[in-house]
């Protein structure tokens, strides 16, 4: 049996991956990330939830944020990045992997100094167009640095590039056997709403101005996250308890997406509102469904809004700043986009079934390459 590491923060893409190596009886699969989707919360992370029903073995780890910018939080942080290093090392001595695969990230990065340290081979996955803070680090200890985008930006100098493209699961163009759509009027277009794992606080309360007009006229999947110990949650679910009873079902919120019903949600959706991060631009693009995206203003190099101008340019849908948006607004575009028939869905989605499963093989001969 050989045994093989991965780590970091993006989930979907370390999905697409982990479907592909689980079909070669040789490798076993270890995850090594965070088990809280925030400090101090009692909340567990996504990734904790999802690894764990695969039957994957999840180690936890605690580690400190790399910041741009000093704040009275840093100092803090900064001094609990060796307590992770100390931890990855003694996982990576117990567990004894072949290769540690990261998908970047803050958590990502003492498991992958540790690996380093005991001269493990490292691949790392960059997602994003601009390469991350902490993937700056990790792709100068790394082997090989595997990139989403051909233009990828901030690669430093010396560091072993391979452009293979961002992989998503192949199961997610499957039907899926799941009741996440068994609410509301069905005869009434599907608008589905995230802000990422973790929710987005704007998002959550823009919308939260708008749910009595949507409601009327839409069925609203609303995935708000679990941060702030269920804050935006408990304020939505009020929201919902107070709709008219004639519409009240047409609401729908829930704190996390389980990755594996998401292909059910986007074979039926008319609309997605959300930000954009590389993986949700990537799933849209994918399946050629309208959208509004809200950048994270604060995005490192403003990496969400040039992400999501690929939606914009594919003529898919509209780029909302975070400092324009307003209940007005948003209900404006939602009722300018919802009549954008799909196009050419299904073609959309049979390119990238082929697309997508020659991406994810080509990380997995990168493995296959260190474990020979």
């Amino acid at each position: 049996m050989i045994n093989i590491l991965i780590c970091g923060g993006h989930l979907s893409p370390a999905l697409a991956i982990i479907e592909k190596i689980q079909k070669d009886k040789r490798y076993k699969i270890y995850y090594l990330g965070r088990k809280s989707a925030l400090e101090g919360d009692k909340a567990y992370s996504l990734e904790y939830n999802v690894i764990k029903r695969l039957n994957i073995a999840f180690k936890s780890i605690v580690t400190g944020r790399l910041q741009r910018s000093i704040t009275r939080y840093s100092l803090l942080s900064i001094l609990k990045i060796p307590v992770g290093i100390i931890q990855s090392y003694y996982y990576l001595v117990i567990i004894k992997p072949r290769v540690v695969l990261s998908f970047g990230g803050y958590v990502s990065l003492p498991i992958c100094f540790a690996s380093w340290l005991l001269r493990i081979p490292i691949i790392t996955h960059e997602q994003t167009s601009i390469l991350g803070l902490a993937n700056n680090i990790i792709s100068r200890l790394s082997r090989i640095l595997c990139t989403s985008f051909k233009d990828t930006q901030g690669i430093p100098k010396r560091v072993n590039v391979l452009y293979t493209g961002n992989p998503i699961r192949q199961s997610i163009f499957k039907d899926e056997d799941n009741n996440i759509l068994g609410f509301g009027n069905n005869s009434l277009p599907l608008i589905y709403i995230t802000g990422g794992n973790m929710g987005s606080r704007v998002i959550n309360e823009t919308v939260g101005e708008i749910i009595q007009m949507l409601s009327r006229r839409y069925r609203i999947l609303h995935q708000c996250g679990n941060a702030d110990n269920e804050k935006d949650y408990k304020y939505l679910s009020n929201l919902k308890n107070n709709l008219p009873a004639y519409y009240i079902d047409n609401y729908k919120v829930i704190e996390q997406i389980d990755p594996y019903s998401i292909g059910t949600i986007y074979r039926n959706a008319k609309l997605i509102i959300g930000r954009g991060g590389a993986n949700t631009v990537n799933e849209i693009l994918a399946f050629g469904i309208t959208a509004i995206i809200i950048p994270l203003p604060w995005s490192g190099q403003d990496e969400q809004k040039k992400n999501a101008l690929n939606i914009q340019s594919a003529g898919l849908g509209e780029v909302i700043n975070q400092e324009d948006l307003t209940p007005e607004v948003l209900l404006r575009a939602i009722d300018n986009l919802q009549n954008n028939t799909d196009i050419n869905r299904q073609k959309f989605i049979k390119n990238q079934r082929i697309v997508q499963n020659a991406i994810a093989g080509k990380i997995v001969n990168l493995i296959n390459s260190y474990c020979a």
